[in-house]
């Protein structure tokens, strides 16, 4: 009986241990998925970036030396934009179609 209960104890004490090394790889990841993007080390200076005439500016997101700019276009499409954050040049541009169109 005595064997049993320390197998018990053990066992317990494994799982705790094996819980939080697993909670620990959880928030650890977490934050590298969410985390923010390396500070560029530039001058702070404005940058322009050319938006087509009527465009606002719905969602931006910045992703190491990219920025992306979902817009909603003057005739109510959207699109993607894609800027070297580095020198503000447009890499690519996406049209988003509506209703499953290619």
């Amino acid at each position: 009986m005595r064997a049993l209960k320390t197998l018990v104890i053990a066992m317990g004490i494994a799982i705790l241990i094996g819980a939080s090394v697993l909670a620990t790889l959880i928030f650890e990841r977490a934050g590298r998925i969410g985390g923010s993007a390396p500070v560029s080390k530039s001058s702070g200076t404005a940058m322009r970036l050319e938006l087509p005439a009527g465009a606002a500016i719905i969602e931006s997101r910045l992703d190491g030396g990219r920025l992306l700019l979902r817009a909603r276009l003057a005739d109510g499409r959207e699109a993607l934009f894609v800027f070297d954050a580095a020198d503000g040049r447009l890499a690519a541009r996406y049209d988003i179609a509506a209703g499953g169109a290619r």
